[in-house]
């Protein structure tokens, strides 16, 4: 028997000592709850664990995204909504217009309220917005740019690839434009001279006793209401003062084919004063061009059709483009010009909604207002132009409609997004809980039985102190 070494104690505090450590590790697992605490534990597992809870965290935040991507489409959306109600008691005041039953009286409160539901109209586009972000004023459309100024694609549908697309405008838009053979004089409307002028459907009423500064002030102020205006000039174009003894012209403010002048007197006395045949017309000319088809850019299938001075190329698969060729730019350039249109990317709103690179929705909503939808300057002076504005807005509507299915698909896209976004950081949750979760009723058995070894040890620990106590009867 030996006394400077206890080899049976210090074997029972090596073994307490590893029960030990077993018991902290059970007591760090039990009360964090988590299998791996440090990577000791488990480093591959540690590892992987590491990389689940990031892709959790970007799962749980893009379908964050998309909610948010969801309320800027129902904020968009609601805009649109409001947007529909306007044009809706917008052809309804054309409906009433059409009906002659209106005299003008009637039909400038009738006009008033057009241009005011007009205005009404970019206002909505210019306020709707989401986070400080205007949605309807056309920030989040499609961007181009021109390598000629003056031609300009205003409206990019989706569906159109980034590229350049290269257009020949070989000829200007022209305005209906008719100079007449009235001119300044000191005379006054006899009562053979007295009559109706009618321009375009529009009467106005030449009165016995006025004087032919008063006509020309009338004319002018009555045909401003149907977007024609009214001036002297020896060019045509010049404006100069009436009492210069220039003929007087007429020309609509509108470019295009579609603009015209047509002049109806019943009074051949009336018509002399005006130096005008009854029954005379003039109309404009819409804008002339021809596409270039290119490998990435316009297709042989695209097809052209001009507008005034808007040219509209549509193709497969609901390709559109809008280019407006400002009035004058061929004349400007002198003579046709090529504009090579590049498509970009940029103004579309990106939401990410995945939590990889490339995982993402772009919203693309187009330029929404009275002047996009054509609707800025809807006349409502005569039966005919009336019916014309119930077309308009017609057309307004089915634009209104687009964009509102567009961004129904949308919400249903990110919708679809969300609810998928949400499975999937289940079950990858699942998968990480697995991994680092402690299985509490197992540990809290490993916990109980090093618990009691550890009591053993500490109870063998004593007991190997004491026998060298036995040796000091050997020494009485």
């Amino acid at each position: 028997m030996r006394i400077n070494y206890n080899a049976l104690a210090m074997n029972a505090t090596t073994n307490f000592g590893k029960i030990n450590n077993k018991v902290a590790k059970s007591m760090s697992r039990l009360s964090s709850g988590y299998k791996i605490t440090s990577p000791a534990d488990d480093a591959a597992g540690l590892a992987i664990s590491k990389k689940m809870s990031a892709q959790i965290r970007g799962l749980d935040r893009a379908a964050l995204n998309s909610n948010d991507g969801i309320s800027v489409i129902q904020s968009a959306e609601g805009g649109m909504e409001e947007m529909h109600s306007i044009l809706g008691r917008m052809r309804e005041l054309a409906v009433q217009a059409a009906n002659d039953v209106n005299d003008e009286v009637d039909r400038d409160a009738i006009q008033e309220e057009i241009d005011s539901l007009a205005a009404e109209l970019t206002q909505i586009s210019d306020t709707t917005a989401f986070n400080g972000q205007t949605l309807l004023n056309g920030d989040l459309t499609r961007r181009s740019l021109s390598s000629v100024n003056g031609v300009k694609a205003t409206y990019i549908s989706s569906e159109v690839s980034t590229g350049v697309y290269s257009i020949n405008v070989t000829a200007d838009a022209e305005q209906a434009s008719m100079t007449t053979g009235f001119t300044y004089s000191t005379a006054v409307i006899t009562k053979e001279q007295a009559g109706t002028l009618k321009v375009n459907g529009f009467a106005i009423e030449i009165e016995e006793g006025m004087t032919m500064e008063d006509v020309y002030g009338k004319i002018q102020t009555s045909l401003a209401k149907i977007n024609i205006d009214v001036f002297a000039s020896n060019d045509g174009t010049t404006e100069e003062s009436f009492d210069s003894g220039a003929p007087v012209v007429f020309r609509t403010k509108g470019y295009g084919s579609s603009e015209k002048i047509s002049i109806s007197v019943g009074n051949p006395e009336l018509a002399a004063v005006f130096g005008v045949t009854d029954g005379t017309m003039m109309q404009g000319k819409d804008c002339q061009a021809a596409l270039n088809i290119t490998e990435d850019g316009f297709s042989t299938t695209a097809t052209l059709k001009a507008n005034g001075n808007k040219i509209e190329v549509t193709d497969r698969s609901g390709f559109s483009m809008t280019i407006e060729a400002d009035p004058g730019a061929v004349a400007e350039n002198g003579g046709a010009v090529t504009a090579e249109i590049e498509v970009l990317s940029a103004g579309t709103m990106v939401i990410q909604t995945g939590s990889n690179e490339g995982e993402q929705l772009a919203i693309d909503i187009p330029e929404l207002n009275a002047k996009s939808l054509g609707v800025d300057e809807l006349i409502m002076y005569t039966h005919e132009y009336a019916s014309q504005a119930v077309d308009i807005i017609d057309e307004a509507v089915k634009k209104v409609s687009a964009a509102r299915s567009k961004l129904g698909a949308y919400e249903n896209r990110l919708d679809d997004v969300h609810s998928n976004l949400e499975v999937q950081s289940e079950s990858i949750t699942e998968a990480y809980s697995r991994i680092m979760d402690t299985d509490m009723a197992e540990e809290m058995t490993e916990y109980t039985q090093q618990e009691v070894l550890s009591q053993a040890a500490i109870s063998m620990m004593q007991k190997a102190n004491d026998r060298p106590e036995s040796l000091l009867q050997l020494l009485q």
